[in-house]
């Protein structure tokens, strides 16, 4: 048994509102918002239960592929790792799919929960529209052809929305970040080639001794760019011209360019800075995407939108796996830190920090007490 990608392990912070699980339904219905996106078929998801507090602490999933009962057993020990970490004595584990790819999964998860001190309060498979427990030894409650559920029965989706948590599907998703394609994504190279033709015009004489003068230039100009396009975006008008979108991707790569539009990142008006870097990131070409894939990452998940942080995320992670910036994000997500706990660094603080001649920000320079990558 392998998985098509490596173990997701999620804390769920405090601020997440109590969801009553009571029932079967209630925890089938509670996982895709806990999650932030529907679970996919052949897959398992484990949520780790503090009992002391009666809490969801993490959630973990991974997909399902076929292997040795080794690899299962392997697989079964990353899964319930998280157990230890986040203090939880509890599970619950919820597998989706046929038996034969379910069953093998589940066997080796309770023998390593049992190893582990961990109890299952449930164990279900999940399969077209019906459930079945592995615990409940009585055919009445739990019948051979499985329990049929109806998910809006259960009182946890209305408290999930009105929490503000949601729920999509992972196509919806990646779609939402996807490359533009056709005589866009033809206008899109041809602009990055242009983009990187002034980019390299850039370089003088004092740059062959040294990287400073044309460090300096771009900085210059590349803040000056995400200024005027986030301004743009606070008007309702993020930048749509196949130029400034590749010329926004090429001087992203200078990390300080990148801060700049890290640092102007604010909650209060955080859908523009969505639509922005969404923007930015969909029209960029592959070798830049790094940039503004991280930058919606963070803004989605100060709007407590998880399923695209984990979208923006993926496509950062295919150009560059081992981006600062994403992995900070990542650490976030990991530990359950909430978007509400961010002490933010503002472009004064920056700009006094790590100046750049000619673009200078008036007003008095913010310390902040947060951390960079």
């Amino acid at each position: 048994m392998t998985t098509k990608k490596n173990v997701e392990s999620v804390s769920v912070p405090d601020s997440v509102p109590t969801l009553r699980l009571g029932t079967p339904t209630d925890v089938i219905a509670a996982v895709p918002y806990l999650l932030g996106v529907r679970p996919r078929e052949e897959s398992v998801v484990i949520l780790g239960v503090d009992r002391a507090c009666r809490r969801v602490r993490f959630v973990s999933r991974c997909d399902i592929r076929g292997g040795t009962a080794e690899a299962a057993r392997r697989l079964a020990d990353r899964l319930v790792e998280p157990f230890a970490r986040h203090r939880c004595d509890q599970g619950l584990i919820v597998g989706y799919g046929p038996p034969a790819r379910i069953t093998p999964c589940v066997d080796a998860l309770r023998a390593a929960m049992a190893a582990a001190g961990v109890r299952p309060r449930d164990v279900l498979r999940v399969e077209g529209g019906r459930y079945w427990s592995y615990l409940c030894p009585s055919t009445e409650c739990c019948p051979p052809e499985g329990v049929a559920f109806d998910v809006d029965t259960s009182v946890v989706p209305a408290t999930a929305v009105a929490a503000g948590l949601a729920a999509r599907d992972e196509g919806e998703m990646r779609g939402r970040v996807a490359p533009v394609r056709g005589a866009v994504r033809t206008a899109m190279e041809q602009a990055t080639v242009r983009a990187e033709a002034r980019c390299a015009r850039m370089w003088g004489p004092a740059d062959h001794g040294g990287r400073t003068s044309f460090e300096t230039a771009l900085r210059v100009e590349g803040v000056r760019a995400v200024r005027a396009a986030v301004a743009g975006a606070m008007r309702g008008e993020p930048p749509s011209d196949p130029d400034r979108l590749a010329w926004l991707g090429v001087v992203l790569v200078s990390l300080r360019v990148r801060d700049e539009a890290w640092a102007h990142i604010q909650r209060d008006r955080i859908e523009a800075h969505v639509r922005l870097w969404t923007q930015v990131l969909r029209h960029v070409e592959p070798a830049y995407t790094a940039a503004p894939g991280a930058l919606l990452a963070f803004a989605a998940w100060q709007q407590g939108d998880r399923g695209l942080v984990e979208a923006a995320l993926r496509r950062v992670h295919e150009a560059e796996p081992d981006y600062a910036m994403a992995a900070l994000i990542r650490q976030a997500l990991r530990r359950g830190v909430s978007p509400r706990t961010w002490r933010h660094f503002t472009p004064e603080w920056l700009a006094g920090e790590s100046p750049v001649p000619g673009a200078e920000v008036p007003g008095r320079s913010a310390t902040w007490p947060g951390h960079r990558p």
